[in-house]
């Protein structure tokens, strides 16, 4: 079984987004035995997989599909023996739960040069893991061409990180998968936008 936990120490970064794509691309397109867990607790994760249940409550478990079942298991990973091939952790921004997950990689999502800025904050923790850390450039086209190439510079600064070579842009197309509670490649003209192609990429 592998993990794969998205965190930042900036919220609203694009943590749950870019989760509750790699769950759903690993169990539809790749038939990967898949466990969403939502530690964070708003239940955007959850609330996003379930279509917008807003009542289920810490602990519940929502059979998404025959490969996907997604956990509320807010501020802890769940003490339930898990069976799968990819466990998908959807980590609130907090460096108390992160010291306390076991991972093989973390998806750092940063949208700016303050989201990079808190990362270095966590750099500590998460290199105590052991585990890889590979930073996702998540909208960080809306500030322009010149903002994005600093913050690439800046993430070439940052040691121990491998950086995604393709920025997941500022699209519309994501911003509708998440009113209409599905996949980007599933809503309407989402499924040929160049934010559809990106995010594959990624989670493949």
């Amino acid at each position: 079984m592998r993990t794969a936990t998205f965190f930042n120490n900036k919220g609203g970064v694009g943590k749950t987004t870019l989760a509750v794509h790699l769950a759903l691309r690993a169990a539809t397109h790749h038939r990967l035995r898949t466990i969403a867990q939502g530690l964070d607790r708003q239940g955007d994760l959850l609330r996003w997989l379930s279509g917008g249940d807003l009542a289920l409550g810490d602990g519940s478990i929502f059979p998404h599909s025959s490969n996907l079942t997604a956990i509320y298991s807010p501020t802890e990973p769940t003490s339930a023996r898990l069976t799968a091939d990819l466990v998908v952790n959807d980590a609130p921004p907090s460096l108390a739960l992160a010291a306390r997950i076991q991972t093989n990689l973390w998806c750092v999502p940063v949208d700016g040069r303050l989201a990079l800025d808190d990362l270095h904050n966590a750099l500590p923790d998460l290199h105590a893991s052991k585990a890889d850390i590979l930073v996702i450039l998540n909208r960080a086209d809306a500030g322009g061409t010149r903002t994005m190439a600093s913050l690439k510079k800046a993430c070439t600064q940052t040691p121990r990180i491998k950086v995604w070579p393709k920025a997941v842009p500022d699209s519309a197309a994501i911003k509708r998968a998440a009113e209409y509670y599905r996949a980007v490649w599933d809503v309407p003209y989402g499924e040929t936008s160049q934010g559809s192609k990106v995010i594959q990429e990624l989670c493949d």
